[in-house]
């Protein structure tokens, strides 16, 4: 079965086609595409078909950078319980690591990982679908627009350090560049985008800390519902380390059924360690909780499972040199 994708970006781009004056029946061609699975509030649609669609508006408008131009300016709030997620999150680095972690109720075709995002400011995301299906343009509208929505939610030109697409361009390479202003680097190993920490850390003028905490709620319990097509060792992980960071290795190995060697190995293969994913959670969250919250450290350091605020504050030097107070003075002079 092909994988699935969200039809709300799709369902924007036919609106935007016959905006132009361009039919249904010229949209769609030859494609064999129904657009009747883009109508009502919750369109899904095999992810190559909306890749083919954004495609084929290249092809019948003639304009190569449809996928970029569609990306800016487009209403967030098109995309439900998850952008409203995102968009009330406290820091643009909550709002991505939960654009990470929800896409997956809304999509089984993308992968979009922020395993790298607190130590280099990488946002990666591929797709689970052959090379062979062409995504050029989805691909170029789905980078567009994250960097558009942190513009516009923070009112800032944020300006990421790099971007990297996976396919080629070899024409209108200046506005893409223009808008970025940064390097962009094609035929990459990976979509990739690459932001400043310190623009991660910028707050959101739609951040809303009582709304944020419900709709996390809805989207875990959405999440729960729909499943993923993640690997069930890092989806089970990931709820031990969220419900208690201070378990170790070995209790989470036997909660599991399996010896700690086997748990280590299969972490091996899912290229991490049990150590690197509990100190992820921990400095996401540690950041997201000093920045976003007036909580004295005593209870950052019990929520993340250390055993005094003390310990707490030595790890997080070490993270990001900078004491729990030094960091969270920073962030609110900004």
């Amino acid at each position: 079965m092909a994988p699935k994708h969200t039809g709300i970006w799709a369902q924007t781009l036919v609106e935007a086609l016959r905006k132009r004056g361009i039919s249904n029946q010229v949209i769609v061609g030859n494609t064999g595409i129904s657009l009747r699975a883009l109508e009502g509030d919750e369109p899904k649609i095999g992810f190559d078909d909306l890749a083919l669609l954004f495609e084929r508006a290249e092809e019948v408008t003639g304009d190569n950078l449809i996928g970029f131009n569609h990306g800016q300016g487009l209403d967030y709030r098109r995309g439900g319980l998850i952008a409203f997620t995102g968009v009330s999150s406290p820091t643009v680095r909550t709002c991505l690591h939960n654009f990470a972690r929800y896409q997956r109720i809304s999509s089984d075709a993308i992968e979009l990982s922020t395993t790298k995002l607190d130590d280099r400011g990488l946002v990666e995301w591929h797709f689970k679908v052959p090379r062979s299906v062409t995504r050029r343009q989805y691909v170029e509208f789905g980078g567009t627009g994250v960097v558009d929505i942190i513009r516009r939610l923070t009112n800032r030109r944020v300006t990421p350090q790099k971007i990297e697409f996976r396919h080629f361009r070899k024409t209108n390479l200046k506005p893409i560049s223009q808008f970025f202003g940064c390097s962009v680097e094609y035929g990459s190993d990976e979509n990739r985008i690459t932001l400043k920490q310190t623009d991660l850390d910028l707050p959101l003028r739609s951040a809303d800390s009582q709304l944020y905490k419900m709709l996390r709620k809805f989207s875990e319990e959405a999440l729960e519902k729909t499943g993923s097509n993640k690997s069930s060792i890092l989806i089970a992980l990931e709820e031990r380390v969220a419900a208690n960071p201070g378990k170790s290795q070995d209790d989470v190995a036997k909660e599991l059924g399996m010896s700690t060697r086997t748990l280590s190995r299969r972490l091996t293969e899912e290229g991490t360690t049990y150590f690197r994913m509990v100190e992820a959670y921990r400095k996401a969250m540690a950041k997201s909780m000093l920045s976003g919250t007036d909580m004295q450290f005593t209870e950052v350091a019990h929520v993340l499972g250390y055993a005094d605020a003390s310990t707490f504050s030595t790890a997080f030097k070490r993270w990001v040199d900078k004491t729990p107070s030094q960091y969270r003075d920073a962030t609110a002079s900004r």
